[in-house]
């Protein structure tokens, strides 16, 4: 739930006019490109100039503004402008608004994400210096941090709090609180001053890792804690490589003042990169500015010496051998170079993917250099591949041979880089128990297979309808795929299709529903049951509106009508309703297309349909199987942030026979059979499974505490099923073998001596009882007993 407004501005249209439109959906000419490019800075000042005087219709104060903070100019030629929420010139989190700035008629602004209502009092008590200690106690680095934390005060908004965390406990090996990661703060207001503090680890003993913390400006108690893991001119040359997935290709490199050749690409980047500026510029004419390839130094037994270097220093511009990794130690040989040249030809044509057919100057559109780096090794390294937003930059694993290629191929390269998109605009939360991480993921796939399409053939400014194979990573991990778009449940861990309980899963598995959805809506769907691309959920089958229509639709969708800020607010159904509204705007059946009907939006509405994300064209109501909210606001659901989903999980006792509560919507028939676990449990979900369904649809729980999975399956429409979590806890606190009221005694007691003198007094066996051991017994005592 967002900030509360004085009246619903899910769109602003105030009038200005610029020029004429193009027809929706076409190309733009280079010539009015770049005159729309060069009108970007002044329609920003427009836009925020218009939010500003906007505000009393907001119900924002004085003290409130606008901020542009990124924009870009699209394949229409226009602005699209997102500006941060502040109050007293400090960001508000998860508060943004975007506007576009069309070619003539009116600006849109999307307002959906503003917090309403704003009040912060005083100032806060502690300095930027003492919340950055504060976290860097909880990140508590093993290695050298050499990347200095970054601290900005903010607001923060109480609905945005982090939740409850669970560990595995060595001794026992059963599921209990991580109390260091449990985030359970009580905040009075809903908004308080905090600072957000981004750290960066990349070393031997703690890998990379990034974290970001909301401390509270005043208690110092960490709110939330997010992971992201995203002089003289040389001369442009075309290098020759010899690549293990790409065969031998061109490459864009440079001739350097030295008279060598470098995998470092002048043309294609107009900003440094961030990280690459801490090197620097020698004789060799090189800069930080330019899209380049890196290669990590190993030892000769592939362990990572934590050194880099440019591929540089070739006499021939001739590059690679064309064989698979092996010569650990001399990465930048020839046989090493194999990775850096396909790593440099993904990189160069996914850049030019989305600037010639969408517009975006790099990743971030601004032309901010990226640079790819090969040849990472060690435990998190290896097998894997990954977009650091701090370093704007690709780290590439070698592999393992026997069971992964390096991971270059050309779709897990692109599918990195579109992670920068994402990473600058919508901001999507890329961990489990959120929606949009698996929107994150789908998004860097589906871009990667048009980048992939993009480049089978000429140059141009639209995507190809060949080049998709519809897999990531299939070469990577020698013949399998790491995901197949078309039936993504083929590995055996990723969804098809939504249901109650999806955000439980990791992203690359949840990202299957997004990835379904814009197969079909591209491809189309199979009315044949039985094949991959059939779909019991649109079983007559859908035409798709081809590569380029999808592109377009689901690029404006993620840049210009989503917007996450990392507190995990974006859900699939929002994106179905945006992905709409654009494929209206772009295809409408008149110019410009707002709010008239098309077949194109049709199209959308079904490839969502065709993955259980709301209805297609023309369908009734579904049934749906919810674990509902039936909290009513009580302590528990006040404390966690809505978006991790506590009003829909429950607390039961161990060794009880319950009903578990479930609501079935659309269908008089409100009939489900339970099962133990779900589909999070095949794909590292932190959870259990375990007790029995008894023969009249009951519980009996288990006899261990810890997050226990459960799965209702409509009798009346077996497609449609929810996965759902119960914590069990233990209510025997007085140890007489009983679970009963009497047991709130002893919670009562060791509360009031502040700790506890025995652990059996907690509902989570920690030496303490607090707020939630309190709300814990009464929430399981309330769902249980009326069974018993």
């Amino acid at each position: 739930m967002h900030g509360t407004l004085p009246r619903p501005l899910t769109a602003l249209v105030f009038a200005l006019a610029l020029g004429t439109a193009l027809t929706a959906g076409q190309p733009m000419p280079a010539s009015a490109r770049a005159y729309h490019v060069a009108q970007q800075p002044r329609r920003v000042t427009l836009a925020q100039g218009q939010l500003m005087n906007l505000r009393p219709g907001l119900g924002l104060s004085d003290r409130e503004a606008f901020v542009p903070v990124h924009a870009f100019t699209n394949a229409e030629g226009e602005a699209v402008v997102r500006l941060d929420h502040t109050f007293d010139g400090h960001r508000v989190v998860g508060s943004q608004a975007i506007a576009k700035v069309p070619l003539g008629g009116a600006i849109q602004a999307l307002t959906h994400h503003l917090q309403g209502n704003l009040k912060v009092t005083g100032e806060p008590t502690l300095s930027a210096e003492q919340a950055t200690a504060i976290a860097l106690r909880h990140l508590d680095p093993k290695g050298t941090m050499k990347d200095a934390p970054r601290v900005e005060r903010v607001v923060f908004p109480a609905q945005f709090l982090g939740g409850m965390a669970t560990t595995i406990d060595p001794e026992t090996g059963r599921t209990v609180v991580d109390r260091k990661l449990t985030v359970l703060p009580r905040l009075a207001e809903p908004f308080v001053w905090a600072y957000e503090v981004k750290t960066r680890l990349q070393n031997e003993q703690d890998g990379l890792k990034q974290l970001t913390y909301y401390i509270d400006g005043r208690s110092g108690k960490i709110l939330r804690v997010n992971d992201a893991i995203e002089h003289q001119a040389v001369t442009p040359a075309t290098g020759t490589g010899r690549g293990y997935y790409n065969g031998t290709v061109a490459i864009p490199t440079s001739l350097m003042l030295d008279g060598t050749y470098a995998m470092y690409d002048p043309t294609r980047g107009t900003l440094p990169n961030p990280n690459l500026q801490g090197y620097t510029p020698d004789e060799s004419g090189w800069s930080a500015t330019g899209l380049q390839a890196w290669y990590e130094q190993n030892d000769a037994d592939g362990n990572n010496t934590w050194m880099s270097f440019l591929f540089q220093a070739n006499a021939t511009n001739t590059w690679g051998d064309g064989l698979p990794f092996t010569a650990y130690g001399s990465e930048g040989g020839v046989n090493g170079q194999t990775a850096g040249v396909d790593a440099m030809y993904a990189m160069t044509a996914t850049w030019d993917f989305y600037k010639n057919v969408l517009g975006l100057d790099g990743v971030d559109g601004k032309g901010t250099t990226v640079y790819a780096h090969v040849g990472m090794t060690g435990s998190w390294y290896r097998n894997n591949a990954a977009w650091d937003p701090w370093a704007m930059g690709l780290f590439l694993g070698t592999g393992t041979p026997g069971s992964y290629g390096s991971f270059t191929e050309f779709d897990v390269v692109a599918h990195e880089m579109t992670h920068g998109v994402t990473s600058t605009t919508a901001k999507f939360v890329n961990a489990a128990g959120y929606e949009e991480a698996g929107l994150n993921e789908a998004t860097s796939d589906f871009f990667a297979q048009m980048a992939k399409a993009y480049a089978s053939a000429e140059p141009g400014s639209t995507v190809p309808e060949t080049g998709t194979d519809w897999r990531i990573g299939y070469h990577v991990g020698n013949g399998t795929p790491i995901r197949w778009m078309d039936k993504p449940s083929k590995d055996q861990r990723s969804a098809d299709g939504w249901y109650d309980g999806l955000n439980y899963l990791d992203g690359h598995f949840s990202a299957g529903v997004l990835n379904r959805a814009l197969y079909f809506l591209a491809h189309g769907a199979s009315s044949t049951p039985g094949a991959d691309d059939y779909s019991p959920y649109l079983p007559q089958g859908m035409k798709g509106i081809g590569n380029d229509k999808a592109a377009r639709i689901w690029f404006k969708t993620v840049t210009e009508r989503l917007y996450s800020g990392g507190v995990g607010q974006v859900t699939f159904l929002d994106a179905r309703e945006q992905a709409i509204q654009v494929a209206l705007e772009l295809y409408g059946e008149s110019a410009g297309g707002y709010g008239m009907d098309s077949e194109t939006s049709h199209a959308v509405e079904n490839a969502f349909a065709a993955v259980n994300v709301g209805r297609a064209y023309g369908e009734g109501p579904r049934t749906q199987v919810r674990f509902a909210d039936w909290r009513d606001h009580d302590w528990i659901s006040r404390n966690h942030a809505s978006d991790i989903g506590y009003e829909h999980k429950q607390f039961l006792p161990i060794g009880e026979t319950v009903r578990p509560r479930i609501t079935v919507l659309n269908n008089p028939n409100t009939a489900v059979t339970w099962s133990l676990g779900g589909p999070s449990l095949y794909n590292g979900g932190s959870a259990n499974k375990g007790g029995v369904i008894n023969a009249d649809g009951s519980w009996t729980t288990p006899f261990n505490l810890g997050w226990y999975a459960i799965t209702a399956t409509s009798q009346a429409d077996p497609n449609q099923f929810a996965e759902g979590r119960a914590f069990l806890v233990n209510l025997d606190t007085d140890g007489d073998n009983e679970q009963d009221a009497v047991d709130l005694g002893c919670i009562a007691f060791s509360w009031y001596l502040t700790n506890g003198l025995n652990p059996a007094h907690s509902m989570f066996n920690a030496p303490w009882v607090d707020d939630s051991d309190v709300a814990t017994f009464v929430d399981a005592m309330k769902a249980t007993w009326w069974v018993k």
